[in-house]
């Protein structure tokens, strides 16, 4: 099994949010319904009085119980359209799944209320408790829907007590409700099987998502970055900290004569090395920087809102730490051990794109190699220039 990629707050670019597409769909399936739910019921009633010359509810609490479902509407609609505006299709899962769950909640109630007020046990729209239920099992989670249909059955009863009166038909109507009851649990369980299976096909889909993903933006050996994703949040990064006058550091490195070191272990534990290298980033890193192979034996590392100070601290760490390690063969390079040499730009000082902060981490790149391998140097135009032979 392949490691993790190595920076897991940097996820957010990827696999991490690509439960969300699916959730936020639903979502706004979830507010179209109730669109249709609230017209159907607004012409089922319509319909109901002129046919059968009676009103199943007072007219003044008909129009306010009804104008709860089109406000309820309203109300989420427009709060799902500001997440959307401000995180784009990434909006968390965990947010939609909570506003899935409070949207049926309020739902319930005002079914209700509907209930309650067109005639209780007698209602024409009892039945819409069927199509609730069978709605939840398909938008919430499993033991969610289960929980909206005893909740369901617990406010049948109360509205039942509440709106009691012919004690001559206690015993049917008592019958009626319990064999309700055993109605919406049937509903229960047969749109929560078909649920639960479209679900876990649901999950198997996004595990392939997520595994396709993370191939597509990392590195086969390493787990770190690609290079092509690199640039991606290299392009990102640079856009926020002009944005909001952030800075950040860019480490680049290689190892220190690896050519020799493949020559005399062979490319199979060349691999096996710059495996391992990739292994100590993380170790040396935070989470929230980004982790790349840049190519060959050359590896690069963001650092989002630090300064060359401080990215040459961190850099330092990873040198001395490969320095110090053991890897198989390493005695067969010039001094004895695995070593790499390090360059560091940092923006805006450096340069104001991310091809020039990358050129200029390069420079010191050369640098570092030019005064003999195995160390750190950030970025000056005049040591630049002395090692480039100006």
């Amino acid at each position: 099994m392949s490691e993790p990629l190595a920076n897991p707050a940097a996820t957010a670019n990827g696999p991490a949010p690509l439960s969300g597409p699916p959730l936020l769909e639903k979502n706004r399936w979830l507010i179209r319904i109730r669109w249709i739910y609230a017209a159907f019921v607004l012409s089922f009633f319509a319909v109901y009085q002129l046919v059968f010359r009676s009103a199943v509810f007072f007219r003044g609490i008909t129009l306010a119980v009804l104008a709860l479902p089109i406000l309820e509407n309203l109300l989420f609609s427009g709060d799902l359209r500001r997440r959307v505006a401000k995180g784009g299709e990434t909006v968390s899962p965990e947010s939609l799944r909570r506003s899935a769950t409070l949207q049926l909640d309020v739902d319930l109630a005002v079914l209700s209320l509907l209930v309650y007020f067109s005639g209780g046990l007698d209602s024409p729209i009892l039945v819409l408790f069927i199509f609730f239920i069978m709605i939840s099992t398909f938008v919430v989670g499993y033991q969610k829907a289960f929980r909206n249909t005893i909740t369901s059955i617990v406010l049948l009863l109360a509205i039942f007590l509440s709106q009691q009166r012919d004690l001559e038909m206690f015993d049917q109507q008592v019958t009626a409700m319990v064999a309700f009851d055993f109605m919406l649990i049937f509903a229960f369980t047969i749109s929560g099987y078909l649920a639960k299976n479209l679900r876990r096909n649901e999950e198997i889909m996004e595990g392939l998502l997520i595994k396709t993903h993370e191939l597509s933006i990392s590195d086969g050996l390493t787990s770190l970055y690609n290079q092509s994703h690199f640039f991606d949040l290299l392009a990102a990064e640079t856009r926020k900290s002009e944005r909001y006058n952030f800075i950040y550091s860019l480490v680049i490195f290689d190892v220190d004569n690896f050519k020799n070191y493949n020559d005399h272990n062979g490319h199979l534990r060349g691999s096996e090395t710059l495996k391992r290298v990739g292994a100590l980033m993380r170790q040396s890193f935070r989470n929230s920087d980004i982790l790349a192979k840049y190519g060959g034996d050359e590896f690069v590392i963001l650092l989002p809102q630090t300064d060359k100070i401080g990215s040459f601290l961190a850099a330092e760490r990873l040198r001395e730490t490969i320095e110090r390690e053991k890897f198989p063969g390493g005695e067969w390079q010039p001094k004895g051990k695995v070593t790499i040499s390090i360059g560091i730009a940092s923006y805006p000082e450096h340069g104001d794109t991310g091809e020039r902060i990358i050129e200029k981490a390069d420079q010191a790149l050369y640098c570092s190699k030019e005064a003999g391998r195995n160390r750190t140097t950030i970025y000056s135009p005049e040591s630049a220039e002395e090692a480039l032979g100006g």
